[in-house]
């Protein structure tokens, strides 16, 4: 099925690779044994998981028995914060920014009827955590920090290795949910001395419903899910050979183009801004190219979205998990953001080009132009 229209909510959900698919598909068919199975042809299965597991490895510079197949990033999410062994004795504090991601937030809110301490970190108004912020924030009591790599609602970068660094001086563990970060910065796990990453397929080109959890040696979890004891005891349940095989290749290509890539979107964001007659882009101090937050003075932003939708333009209000709520996107809130309930987030990506860009632009101009 084709949807005609102009599709700018990559940080949505991105289409599944071409080359990754066709590495996928025989192990939906002629491969398809259970790769827990004795027997030789699941033994097949198991070589192709453990290959996947391997490259995924490589590409994010950590080693393959720190590699953990899951669901996808909330369910990494869940399993840093919900699952760690971190939260015991006088080390009961957890640390998150203001502009995580909603499966951060809820994760925080279990933890905190659980008697653990939540201190939120704010960002300065370029959305960026910045090492002084967590200095004034953290004690030696911190038992996890969480700050996200990339912001899925302004595209803001993070200090990442800077604020581990910090973390591990007050002997905490540090978690970054990377989600958005694969197709503009990567992931390398030595250089940012995270203990803790976790990323979701779908974002970079891989189907949905698969994601990776990185752990550093020696940082101890309960599981989330028992069972048959899959994934090292961490994380039971048949693997899902097909879709790990493409995020391995998806992770790859992405390494690979991201030159390409970031020249793409730049380009891309060029273009569509500046054919922009309303509305103001949120500025930050340090952030990529395939994601940025327009605010709309005078417009609400969820009535916008629908108002695009119908002229064929595809974009958000904010995260797609949270589509639904009323309340303002909370980054741009905890950034100082005047009227952050008339903002819109558009993303780019692979398949976004200048002539896309520039007649979404346009009519958002019309759209906006008819609902002053």
């Amino acid at each position: 099925m084709t949807i005609d229209g102009i599709y700018l909510d990559y940080a949505a959900t991105t289409p599944v690779d071409g080359q990754a698919f066709d590495e996928a598909l025989p192990y939906y068919k002629e491969v398809f044994y259970n790769p827990s199975s004795a027997h030789a042809f699941g033994n097949a299965a198991s070589v192709a998981l453990e290959h996947a597991r391997i490259r995924v490895a490589k590409a994010v510079n950590a080693e393959p028995d720190e590699i953990y197949f899951n669901s996808g990033g909330t369910e990494g999410v869940n399993q840093a914060l919900l699952g760690s062994q971190a939260f015991v004795g006088g080390k009961n504090r957890l640390i998150v920014s203001a502009i995580e991601h909603d499966s951060v937030r809820a994760c925080a809110d279990v933890l905190r009827s659980r008697g653990v301490t939540v201190d939120t970190v704010m960002p300065n108004r370029g959305g960026i955590i910045t090492p002084e912020a967590l200095k004034d924030c953290i004690t030696d009591k911190a038992a996890m920090v969480a700050v996200m790599t990339v912001n899925n609602q302004t595209g803001a970068v993070q200090p990442i290795k800077e604020l581990a660094d910090i973390a591990h001086e007050h002997g905490a563990l540090f978690f970054t949910d990377a989600v958005q970060a694969v197709n503009t910065v990567g992931i390398d796990v030595k250089q940012t001395d995270a203990d803790i990453v976790c990323a979701s397929g779908h974002k970079f080109y891989a189907p949905k419903g698969v994601g990776f959890f990185y752990a550093k040696r020696g940082v101890k979890f309960n599981a989330m899910i028992v069972g048959g004891g899959q994934e090292r005891g961490l994380r039971a349940g048949t693997q899902n050979v097909p879709a790990i095989v493409a995020l391995a290749a998806a992770i790859e290509k992405a390494n690979n183009i991201r030159a390409e890539y970031n020249a793409n979107v730049h380009a891309v964001r060029h273009a569509f801004l500046s054919n922009l007659k309303l509305g103001k882009p949120v500025d930050v101090e340090n952030g990529t190219d395939d994601i940025v937050s327009v605010v709309f003075d005078g417009v609400n932003g969820g009535r916008l979205a629908v108002a695009l939708s119908m002229r064929g333009v595809c974009c958000s209000v904010g995260s797609a998990c949270s589509a639904g709520s009323a309340t303002p996107p909370p980054t741009l809130i905890a950034m100082g953001v005047n009227n952050a309930d008339c903002a819109i987030r558009f993303s780019f990506g692979r398949d976004t080009d200048i002539e896309k860009a520039i007649r979404a632009a346009q009519i958002v101009n019309d759209t906006v132009e008819s609902l002053l």
